[in-house]
C-alpha cells in the first residue's frame, strides 16, 4: 500500500512539474542557479578574481589559436617574406578583393590610386599602386616578376602613416590582399594577367 502510494505521488509530481507552461516550456526549475546563471559583462567589477576584474589578461606567452607570432632572425628582427606560400586561386582572388575593400579602400581608393574617402577628408594621400615601389629593380618593362613580399610586409608591419594590419588580417588574408593589389591594381596589371595566363 505504501509502495503504490509513493509511486502514485511520484508519477503525479512528475506530471505536474513536466507539463507546466505549455508545449514549449521546459517545466519547473528546481535549481534556479543552473537555469538562470548570471552573465558578467566584460568590463564590470568582479569579486571572484583577486584583481576585481571580470575580463582577465591572457597568461604569459599565450598564443591565440591559429595566430603564430611572426618569425624572427638571429638578431631578433622580423623576417621579411618575398614569396607567397599560398596558391592564388579564384577564392584567394575573391578574398583579397573583399578584404581590400573593407580594410584598404578608405585610404587607397577602389582603383588603388590613393584617392579614398579618408583622403578626401584631409588625411595624407598614400602612394598610388601604379608606382613601381614593389617591383624588382630592373629596367625591363616586359619583366612582371613583382616582389610579392613587399606588399605583404607593408601590411604586416606598416609604414609611415599606415599602421600594421596584422591584427585585422590573418596571414592568408594578407597574402590574398597583397596579390590582389599586385595583380589587379598594380601598374601594367593587364599585361601581368596576360603573362601569367589568367
Amino acid at each position: 500500500m505504501k509502495l503504490s502510494l509513493t509511486l502514485l505521488s511520484l508519477v503525479l509530481f512528475t506530471v505536474l512539474t513536466s507539463c507546466s507552461g505549455g508545449r514549449n516550456s521546459t517545466g519547473y526549475s528546481v535549481i534556479n542557479d543552473m537555469k538562470y546563471s548570471v552573465a558578467a559583462e566584460a568590463f564590470t567589477p568582479n569579486k571572484i578574481f583577486p584583481n576585481g576584474q571580470t575580463m582577465q589578461v591572457a597568461p604569459a606567452h599565450t598564443i591565440a589559436r591559429g595566430q603564430m607570432p611572426h618569425p624572427k632572425n638571429a638578431d631578433g628582427s622580423p623576417i621579411q617574406y618575398s614569396d607567397n606560400p599560398f596558391e592564388y586561386d579564384e577564392y584567394a582572388q575573391y578574398r583579397g578583393k573583399m578584404m581590400y575593400e573593407v580594410n584598404c579602400m578608405p585610404c587607397h581608393g577602389a582603383d588603388g590610386k590613393g584617392n579614398g574617402t579618408v583622403v578626401e577628408k584631409g588625411f595624407p594621400k598614400p602612394p598610388s599602386f601604379a608606382d613601381r615601389a614593389w617591383r624588382r629593380s630592373n629596367d625591363n618593362e616586359d619583366d612582371y616578376l613583382y616582389n610579392q613580399g613587399w606588399i605583404y610586409n607593408m601590411i604586416t608591419f606598416g609604414r609611415g602613416n599606415m599602421s600594421s594590419y596584422a591584427q585585422q588580417l590573418s596571414v592568408e588574408d594578407r597574402w590574398a590582399v597583397s596579390e590582389y593589389v599586385r595583380r589587379e591594381l598594380g601598374r601594367s596589371g593587364r599585361s601581368l594577367k596576360k603573362k601569367l595566363g589568367y
